[in-house]
This record gives C-alpha cells, structure tokens and sequence, in this order.
C-alpha cells in the first residue's frame, strides 16, 4: 500500500490545521516529517484496502504532527509528558481511566497523547483483536 500525499493529509485535515508556507503555520515539511514517523508504527498489512489504510495513517501521521508541534514550542527546555490519570488546580479537579491493556504497552500509551492518536487506536485495536495465523507441521515424536 501507498502512504498518502501530503495534500490528501491537507484534504483529510483541512479544518484542523492552519496549513501555509510560513514558520507559523503547518507547513509541507512538517507534514513529511510527520508521515515520516507515521511509517515507522503503521502495520499495512491490518488493512483490507488503500482508502481504509490511508485514512487511518492519516490519522497516525496527525498525531505525530501535533506532538512536533508542541515539542517545537518547548524548544530545549522541552520534556516528554507522561499520560496523567487526574489533574487538579484549586478546586477543580478532573480524573479520567486509561484502559489497562494501553497503559501498560508504551506506544499506545504514547498514542493517548492527542486526539488523533486515540482515534488512530480506535481504528486499528479492532483489527488487532483475535487475528490468528495457522502455521502447518508436525512433531518428531
């Protein structure tokens, strides 16, 4: 399967992000780096076809934009900020469960950090689930 387009990206995204040629806005490179990343995760072979693949590397490829994106912000002060169960601050508080099996697999959890990452897991844990292979032989006894 093919990996999408930096312009199928932008068409898929294109109430998301604020897509320009300037530093300040997403910029073509930032979307390759992303896609880039993107390749390194994404199993093609989940995929019955090349729309359903390329709709959720989309999806994948976007999450690593947003955490470039805020990594880029931080400069060399930046560190990596590890999923929270409950955050308070006076007197509102907010908790949330991360379901076990993702907490306890560091790249999903890590997926967990944006919206486009929960969204790439809700496409792609699905298709994980129960997937078997029979591999014939036999034994020397």
């Amino acid at each position: 399967m093919n990996a999408p387009t930096v312009a199928s990206f932008k068409s898929q995204f294109q109430r998301d992000f604020p897509f320009g040629t300037t530093t300040d806005k997403v910029m073509d490179s930032d979307i390759t780096t992303a896609q880039t990343l993107a390749d390194y995760l994404v199993n093609q072979s989940l995929f019955a076809d090349e729309a359903s693949f390329q709709f959720a590397y989309n999806y994948l490829a976007a999450h690593y934009l947003v955490m470039n994106i805020k990594s880029s912000s931080q400069g060399l002060g930046g560190s990596y900020s590890w999923l929270e169960s409950s955050k308070s601050a006076g007197s509102v508080s907010q908790s949330f469960q991360i379901p076990a099996d993702i907490l306890k697999h560091p790249q999903l959890a890590m997926l967990s950090k944006t919206n486009y990452g929960v969204t790439y897991l809700s496409i792609v844990l699905p298709l994980t689930y129960g997937q078997i292979g029979i591999a014939q032989g036999t034994t020397l006894a």
